[in-house]
């Protein structure tokens, strides 16, 4: 039987500790801390199709039905399909239109709203400049953490090895992987770097060089409010915000797009970012002051075009030469909760097929090495259609 050893519990290595262990795979899951202890742990929960790439798109359809069926079967964790929505000025429209049509081509029950269709949809929003939107009604949000804890559960189910509390010093490569930890040596047949933002350095212990750069992104939960809304993502000033389970409103996201260590980046949320998206939110809901409850920063990881890396990655990007015992799945740019049911079948697929449905993803897809990048966050439209400019 084939061994895996991941480095990394958050929701992409769970995912697909799981997946592999559901095809007959054995699966020893290492994390230095414990289960979406850390960028799993921070991140918002936005589960939507209305992105920018046909195969984030098909992604999207697995995933949403895996939490649909997770959601189903086990009542620790619920899948909130409450729809997003996605609002704009006529300067987003064309990026919307051109988005929409892609989307739908790849199945995704997407659809363009003009004004008086988006009060329909939410009618205490308000709609001052806004003359468009984009509306999914199976998209929604989950909790991260309960995500991620209730599918390992299921993993270890199935034989997952899990291991908390095991930091990795070291991964041998002479022969068969050895992945050194500060408890002891782990032989195993394929190793996968699930890493997040601390991939790179990780896949340094095997001399992989992942091109990758981690990012802070900012989230806010408001003081309860007496209404309820769905998932908002105001394109135009770059802010999302949803109903929170606690009654408040969780705002995001103030991205930071230059690179941050994931050993010391500053974990509060930023005195402007705080302003800006509390102003946000009293011009679009019925809210005249925000009181805020709670506000961090987490990480988010880029890669040079955008897209995810999954897969057998190459020693160094643009080489010729790479290994065949190391699976990379990093990079997903802040949509890697929603993605990692997705990710984690991918990382199966590669494991035990060499390949996945997604080539896109391929980290040997660098002609040449990208060298240093310009870090940008994905969910904005800026930058991603530049056919329309």
């Amino acid at each position: 039987m084939t061994h895996v050893t991941i480095i990394g519990a958050g929701a992409i290595g769970v995912s697909a500790a799981y997946h592999l262990t559901d095809r007959g795979v054995e699966v020893t899951l290492l994390d230095k801390g414990h289960a979406a202890g850390e960028t799993t742990g921070k991140a918002g929960g936005l589960v939507f199709s209305q992105l920018h790439e046909p195969a984030d798109v098909r992604a999207m359809e697995y995933s949403i039905d895996f939490f649909r069926d997770l959601s189903a079967s086990d009542n620790h964790f619920t899948y909130h399909e409450v729809g997003f929505l996605r609002t704009g000025t006529e300067t987003e429209r064309p990026a919307f239109e051109q988005e929409v049509s892609m989307q739908r081509s790849e199945g995704a029950d997407v659809r363009l709203l003009e004004p008086d269709e988006i009060g329909d949809v939410y009618p205490t929003l308000g709609l001052d400049a806004v003359s468009v939107g984009t509306y999914c009604p199976d998209d929604g949000y989950a909790d991260p953490h309960t995500f991620t804890t209730t599918l390992l559960s299921e993993a270890k189910e199935l034989g997952v090895d899990y291991r908390p509390g095991t930091k990795v010093t070291g991964i041998d490569r002479t022969s068969s992987p050895i992945v050194q930890t500060e408890a002891e040596p782990i032989e195993t047949d394929v190793v996968v770097l699930a890493a997040g933002p601390w991939s790179r350095r990780v896949a340094k212990l095997a001399d992989i060089e992942v091109p990758v750069k981690p990012y802070r992104a900012q989230a806010l939960v408001t003081t309860p409010v007496d209404f309820d809304i769905g998932t908002i993502y105001d394109a135009h000033e770059g802010v999302y915000f949803r109903s929170e389970q606690s009654g408040g409103l969780l705002v995001g996201d103030g991205t930071e797009e230059v690179e941050s260590d994931p050993d010391g980046y500053t974990q509060t949320a930023d005195f402007e970012f705080l302003v800006e998206t509390s102003d946000v939110v009293e011009r679009r809901l019925p809210v005249e002051d925000v009181g805020i409850q709670n506000a961090w920063a987490g990480l988010c990881t880029a890669t040079p075009d955008g897209r995810p890396l999954v897969g057998y990655p190459l020693y160094e990007p643009g080489g010729e030469t790479g290994p065949d015992d190391v699976v990379v799945a990093a990079g997903l740019q802040g949509h890697g909760f929603m993605r990692s049911p997705a990710v984690g079948k991918a990382v199966a697929d590669v494991v035990c097929e060499g390949e996945s449905d997604f080539p896109e993803w391929n980290p040997k897809r660098f002609d040449e090495h990208p060298g240093d990048f310009e870090i940008e966050e994905m969910l904005k439209l800026d930058g991603k259609h530049p056919n329309l400019i």
